[in-house]
């Protein structure tokens, strides 16, 4: 190794660029007017050249650059050697690189010597990584994960925070924080980044999310899928601010003992046991707010997340019956007792269809045993035809050949007409009770579906006992039953009716004692009001003087109008009836001149 102590310019653009010079750090030399300096030395002191160095000497610190080695890179050095020297320090017994260690591993793989600056202003770590950067940084292989180590390693190791590094090394301050963010980052967010899926922008806001390890594997999950990285960073800044402000309710309402809860299940459309405050009243009718309903210990509160627009709290009750509280709208919430109830008032309702089932069966069986008798029995068409009064009969239902037992399954006319003819005209009768049957049937479904005639299913049943029928025990118990309603529909009737009279009965007494009152009247003001009506009936003697020959006037009319009056009435009269005798008048033969006349049927006198 030749070793010169001569100081040496150094040409090299990375080296003597005016970055470089303006970032590394001053040697701890006083400053002094001479330009050789206080010890009479040049100005460029601190560079020395060593050339023909082994690499193999030089110790290799830690680059802010990973050292790849490329075959092409290798073989240029074989045959060209360095151009450019490596810089490096004093460290300890040798000398280790700040800038160069690619060059300097690309030398041993080569088999070649390097030139090697020695500065020694460059001996603390700062200026270290900073001249690395200043190499490197601007480079198109160096890696924006990189950079964003060496500006970690500055900010985490040596204390520099972003403005300083930014100011030392020309950067954007912004950038910086975000190229220092990304150091901390998964190799996931580092790689996009790197490739160019990932800008700095997107990688800043991601490290707003480091606190929230959920929302921050999500974001990571969104990087991985290459889509909808925007959306989901705004998605979970919402997601914040909405949970900053839950935690900033919370506390206010906790300051009040409002007790937080979950939003219950079912809450929204009624059937959790909790309900809003605003649907609630108190037993007076009242209706509650949150403020009235603190003091209840079922007192409580909620925020609904799927509410649109600003997080609020929903206050309610968490159990209002227990509370003493009315529930307005619809509450279908039941408790354990009361489902249990519920589902075995289900069950008794579905053995009960079952039970009425088979007894309709047995029924229908008798029906048809009794339009297969041999002869009406006595008394029953009368009764047939009562039913066929009250419910009417359904004579082209094919259930009438089924209570008929009619053979053959081809068109029902066909069927009815070829089994009516082979019936016994004493029989006849007995197709009416088929088709009376079919409706009586009916009218018993409807009635146990609530909206039927439940007086026409009594008067079916009490037709089939007057006939020998015995009733089943679930038909005895429907029985009674309709009967209970019946009754009870009567009652309600019979009260509406007594409040209706009750009701009407006021209300004469009422115009009585009106019309009472109006014939007595005011004593005092009718002793008043006497004289004017004698007053008014004896009126001005000389104005009713002069005002009776008026009226004789009008009454007796005008003679001579009269007079002349009379005559064209007669002969009009006669004019009609010369008319109708001439067959040119209208035509008055539909008139009852007996009825206009009378005295036609008098007897003549002789």
């Amino acid at each position: 190794m030749t070793t010169a102590f001569a100081p040496v310019e150094l040409l090299t653009d990375e080296l003597a660029s005016l970055e470089l010079d303006e970032l590394t750090v001053a040697p701890d030399v006083e400053s002094s007017e001479s330009p050789d300096g206080p010890t009479g030395q040049p100005e460029n002191a601190g560079k020395v050249l060593l050339e023909d160095v082994d690499p193999n000497e030089l110790t290799f610190t830690r680059n802010v650059r990973k050292a790849e080695l490329d075959g092409e890179f290798v073989a240029s050095i074989r045959e060209n050697g360095l151009v450019q020297p490596i810089i490096a320090t004093p460290h300890e017994d040798g000398i280790a690189i700040i800038l160069g260690n690619r060059r300097a591993k690309g030398a041993i793989e080569a088999g070649r010597l390097v030139d090697v600056v020695v500065r020694n202003d460059l001996t603390t770590e700062q200026a270290r990584i900073i001249a690395q950067l200043i190499e490197n940084m601007h480079r198109e292989d160096m890696k924006q994960s990189e950079i964003g180590d060496a500006y970690a390693q500055l900010s985490i190791e040596l204390g520099l925070d972003a403005e300083e590094i930014a100011t030392r090394v020309a950067q954007d301050p912004k950038k910086v924080r975000a190229s220092i963010a990304l150091a901390g980052m998964p190799k996931t967010a580092r790689a996009a980044v790197d490739k160019g899926a990932l800008t700095f922008e997107e990688a800043e806001a991601l490290a707003e999310f480091e606190g929230d390890p959920k929302a921050y594997k999500r974001l990571l999950a969104k990087i991985e899928n290459g889509h909808g990285l925007s959306w989901a960073i705004k998605d979970e800044r919402r997601k914040a601010e909405r949970a900053a402000l839950r935690a900033e309710t919370a506390q206010a309402l906790a300051a009040i003992n409002v007790r937080m809860v979950g939003e219950p299940q079912a809450f929204s459309w009624g059937g959790s046991r909790e309900v809003k405050v605003d649907r609630l009243a108190d037993a007076d009718g009242v209706v509650l707010t949150p403020e009235t309903h603190a003091a209840c210990p079922g007192h409580a509160a909620f925020f609904n997340e799927h509410q649109a627009g600003d997080l609020k709290a929903t206050f309610l009750c968490r159990d209002p019956h227990q509370y003493g509280h009315h529930v307005s709208g619809s509450y279908n919430f039941l408790s354990d007792e009361e489902q249990a109830a519920k589902a075995a008032a289900e069950q008794a309702a579905r053995e009960r269809r079952e039970a009425l089932a088979i007894s309709q069966e047995v029924r229908v069986e008798y029906i048809q045993e009794l339009c297969r008798s041999k002869k009406v029995p006595k008394g029953m068409m009368k009764k047939v035809l009562r039913l066929l009064y009250t419910l009417g009969a359904d004579e082209t239902s094919p259930e009438v050949l089924v209570y008929l037992n009619a053979p053959g399954d081809d068109d029902r006319t066909d069927r009815f007409e070829r089994f009516t003819r082979r019936m016994a005209e004493a029989r006849l009768p007995l197709v009416l009770l088929a088709a009376v049957a079919v409706r009586a049937e009916r009218a018993v479904r409807q009635a146990l579906s609530g909206y039927g005639d439940k007086w026409a299913a009594l008067e079916w049943f009490d037709f089939l006992a007057a006939y020998g029928y015995e009733l089943t025990d679930p038909e005895i118990e429907l029985v009674a039953e309709f009967r209970a309603k019946i009754a009870e529909s009567e009652a309600r009737a019979a009260a509406k009716a007594a409040a209706e009279a009750a009701r009407q009965a006021e209300a004469d007494e009422y115009d009585e004692d009106s019309e009472s009152e109006e014939e007595s009247g005011d004593p005092e003001l009718t002793a008043e009001e006497e004289p004017e009506e004698d007053e008014e009936e004896s009126g001005d003697p000389e104005l009713t003087a002069e005002e009776e020959p008026e009226e004789d006037e009008e009454e007796s009319g005008d003679p001579e109008l009269t007079a002349e009056e009379e005559p064209e009435e007669v002969e009009d009269e006669l004019s009609r009836h010369l008319a109708i005798i001439a067959g040119t008048g209208p035509d008055d033969s539909g008139k009852d001149w007996e009825a206009m006349y009378p005295e036609i049927n008098e007897p003549i006198a002789a």
